[in-house]
């Protein structure tokens, strides 16, 4: 009876590989949340990322100015993100809705999405694939995509005109 007990609690608090727990799974859906249907928190980060890629080929400059063009919820302080806020979305072992290795609820029409981390006439792009950080011309469009971000302030971290006095001397 113990070594069924032993059994069944090791199925429980184990997954086979290339699967998420469900203890994984809550942690995810915890972690990003949708907010209305154009944007998802990530409470990690502190980012918010658009729900949704630009549907189509995109280059590098393209990308860069859909994204700072980019208005949802409000706000019109949206950019290209940089390739280690790109690597927070990657999930190894399970592919998203749009069957790409994406959290949920974020959806893309694609594997690549590109990054702000430009060099010598290239830039940076995520493969939400392999996982993997390849380069590509700025011209470069096949598969390439543009995924609006933004860091979400909180009013703590909201700049504030306050003069601070040194402590009064007795």
């Amino acid at each position: 009876m113990r070594v069924l007990f032993v059994f069944f609690m090791g199925m429980l608090l184990t997954a086979l590989p290339g699967q998420s727990t469900a203890a994984e799974m809550a942690i995810q859906a915890d972690r990003f949340q949708a907010v209305g249907e154009n944007i998802v928190y990530d409470a990690q980060t502190g980012l918010m990322w658009a729900a949704q890629d630009n549907g189509k080929d995109i280059d590098w400059y393209e990308a860069n100015t859909y994204c700072k063009k980019f208005k949802a919820g409000g706000y019109d302080d949206w950019r290209l993100p940089d390739i280690k806020e790109l690597a927070t979305l990657y999930t190894k072992d399970k592919k998203g809705r749009s069957g790409f290795h994406i959290v949920d609820p974020i959806t893309i029409t694609d594997c690549c999405v590109w990054s702000a981390d430009e060099n010598m006439g290239g830039a940076a792009i995520f493969s939400y694939n392999t996982g993997k950080e390849p380069a590509g011309f700025l011209a470069d469009t096949y598969q390439l995509r543009a995924l609006p971000v933004r860091t979400h302030k909180t009013p703590n971290d909201e700049d504030m005109d306050v003069v601070k006095t040194p402590p009064v001397k007795h």
